[in-house]
């Protein structure tokens, strides 16, 4: 299995159902990662794969260790009640465009990215599992799904940004509820919706 994000790559190498070893790749550490090509940022390099590498492995392990249901799916149904008295509507998980981001949520390549996106990134995979191009998916109906997961305390935005954050427990229950719950008429309704 490979994970591209922009020009590097993370690789999963499994045989005979087991994993032999992750690497990581790139072709412009300068470009992808901030650091500049020289012996002396060697170390500063190494720790910064050495992070992707470690991110992987242990979103791969919430993926397996992931199960049904703890309270979760009901609680992203609910209403979310903030402190100001701001009602924000709960998830419907029957409801193609949320579960097209919560897909969307789970690429791997988000993780050689430091485990953030941004809308703009999310749009083609979650158009891809909407079957529409990505002009069809505009980026507002994205933010309004994110700020909703926000809302859950599911994903994070970042301060002072426009990339957003995964948090672990975003994993579990976007895992959750598009990985085991729906995947015998995910395909259907992504279709139908």
């Amino acid at each position: 299995m490979r994970s591209y994000y922009k020009n590097g790559f993370a690789k999963h190498y499994v045989r005979d159902h087991d994993v032999l070893r992750f690497e990581t790749a790139s072709n412009d550490v300068k470009g992808d990662y901030g650091i500049n090509k020289a012996v002396k940022n060697v170390v500063t390099l190494r720790e910064k794969l050495q992070g992707i590498t470690e991110r992987y492995q242990n979103v791969q392990q919430d993926i397996l260790e992931t199960f049904l249901d703890r309270g979760e799916l009901r609680k992203l149904g609910e209403a979310t009640l903030r402190l100001n008295g701001k009602r924000i509507p709960g998830f419907k998980l029957d409801h193609a465009r949320q579960l097209a981001v919560m897909s969307s949520l789970l690429r791997f390549s988000h993780v050689a990215a430091g485990d953030t996106f941004t809308t703009a990134e999310l749009q083609a995979a979650a158009a891809e599992a909407l079957g529409i191009t990505a002009e069809q998916c505009p980026l507002g109906a994205l933010r309004y799904e994110l700020w909703k997961l926000r809302a859950k305390g599911l994903v994070e935005k970042l301060p002072h940004s426009r990339r957003y954050q995964l948090l672990p427990n975003g994993c579990i229950n976007s895992t959750s509820s598009t990985n085991l719950l729906l995947p015998p008429w995910m395909h259907w309704l992504l279709r139908s919706g």
